[in-house]
């Protein structure tokens, strides 16, 4: 694996002059140094360090040979890349290194992940494989008892699709969830759940959910993880990630009403960790790359937690507040069709903005964004309780017309984040075109009158990465 790791790094360097002269390339969102990347995997806290793995093709800009690229923080903002961890040991007629997940078993850091041979494995044939680390995590070692499940666990019966470990501890026991499907033509999603007592033998114990057609054809990179005193299991279901908050106990889960956690298209496959403080941190892959030499990013980390009601919250990390410039404020502000002179000057394609609205008389409101071409719309619309970013619209469950409407957006480059009240968030790409350096300019509207009773906006500094 040594010398395919090499191999692989050499082709990320090669790309990465391209890649880092990409206009679209984000400045303060996490990616490789280039090429393709998709799902966060392996998030951990280890050491005082935070550690993320994600899938990656180092031999391109679009999805194949998957490797595990590897990055650690001590503060979530700021990263350093680390050497690949995972290569397909095509020797063992490996060809691509699938999602999974990081423990620490006793002070060994362990990867468990998919193993996928022929690509129609991904379908019939999967296995569960697991490598470890004894200089921290620097380099890797595959189990050679590997692999450590495979689908003669569930006897009679065959599961199609089985992938993406996630994997944590109860006292002195493991448990892992896995999806999959009953069968080829079967359209809905399953998890299903495991126990071992050292990591390298299993059980097969039950289904924990079943989906229906609602919740998807299928689900993929499943989290389970305990938020206050409930339990959450989050799936992508190749459309935008739900979750749904429930009850589990004696290794039974009652699932309750299920929510879109992001409602837009380019956000999917999250991974979770749990830092020094108790607080769970979410990742997810945000589609697409620019225009050379780089696919794909990650979102903002995004803190979880559940208010009074059981509700999910959720908004980007505090500890990206480091990253705040040049800062402008405004309060109590009108705002309609016309611009409003008094925040003209907003402008920036590396920013953050905090506004809070007026509902009460607006039919629409929020942000136009304006390039030397077209304008794109940041907006809420409270007849039809929509919310849009660019061309991704979602219909939310949070706001009330009564009470204002919180906007949290991060705008860098090609990439818009947006959280709704805490509550909700949409994700979205564009592609702005600059001319004459031309700097991309932020218009607040309003189609009838609104009110912007407090506005925050920070242009942000690059984490140069």
């Amino acid at each position: 694996m040594e010398k395919d790791i090499s191999r692989a790094m050499e082709s990320v360097e090669k790309a990465r002059p391209k890649a880092e002269q990409d206009p679209y390339r984000p400045k303060y969102h996490f990616l490789p140094p280039a090429q393709w990347m998709n799902d966060p995997n392996g998030t951990i806290f280890y050491k005082g360090e935070f550690h993320i793995f994600y899938q990656h093709n180092p031999n391109g800009t679009s999805w194949g040979h998957m490797h595990w690229g590897h990055a650690k923080s001590k503060d979530l903002v700021h990263w350093e890349h680390l050497p690949i961890a995972l290569a397909p040991s095509k020797e063992k007629g490996e060809k691509h290194c699938f999602s999974g997940c990081c423990v620490i078993n006793g002070d060994t850091p362990t990867i468990i992940y998919t193993k996928i041979g022929r690509i129609l494995q991904a379908i019939r044939g999967a296995e569960q494989w697991m490598a470890t680390s004894d200089d921290d995590m620097l380099t890797w070692k595959k189990f050679p008892g590997n692999p450590i499940l495979t689908d003669k666990l569930h006897q009679d019966r065959k599961i199609y699709q089985w992938r993406d470990p996630y994997v944590w501890k109860e006292d002195d026991t493991w448990y892992m969830v896995l999806v999959g499907q009953h069968g080829l033509r079967e359209r809905i999603g399953r998890a299903f759940l495991y126990r071992s007592k050292n990591l390298t033998e299993w059980e097969f114990l039950h289904e924990l959910c079943k989906g229906t057609k609602a919740q998807g054809k299928g689900w993929e990179c499943p989290n389970f993880f305990p938020l206050g005193n409930k339990w959450v299991l989050m799936v992508s279901p190749y459309k935008p990630v739900i979750y749904s908050i429930g009850t589990y106990e004696n290794t039974e889960f009652k699932p309750g009403p299920w929510h879109v956690l992001d409602h837009g298209k380019v956000f999917y496959a999250t991974n979770t960790l749990v830092d020094a403080h108790g607080r769970l941190i979410l990742f997810g892959w945000i589609r697409r790359g620019g225009k050379e030499g780089w696919n794909g990013c990650l979102n903002l980390p995004r803190e979880l937690s559940l208010d009074e009601q059981g509700n999910l919250i959720m908004d980007a990390i505090p500890e990206l507040k480091v990253l705040r410039n040049s800062y402008e404020h405004f309060e109590n502000v009108s705002i309609s069709d016309e611009p409003t002179s008094s925040v003209s000057t907003l402008t920036g394609d590396i920013v953050e903005i905090s506004a809070e609205f007026s509902l009460e008389d607006s039919q629409e409101l929020g942000f136009k964004l304006s390039d030397a071409k077209k304008e794109y719309k940041i907006s809420y619309n409270p007849m039809k309780n929509q919310i849009t970013a660019v061309k991704q619209k979602g219909q939310l469950q949070s706001v009330e017309k009564s009470q204002p409407l919180s906007l949290h957006i991060f705008i860098d480059k090609s990439v818009i984040e947006v959280f709704i009240n805490k509550r909700e968030s949409i994700t979205a790409r564009f592609y702005p075109v600059s001319k004459n350096k031309q700097e991309l300019r932020i218009i607040p509207f309003a189609h009838g009158t609104g009110l912007i009773k407090n506005l925050h906006f920070w242009r942000l500094n690059s984490i140069n990465l």
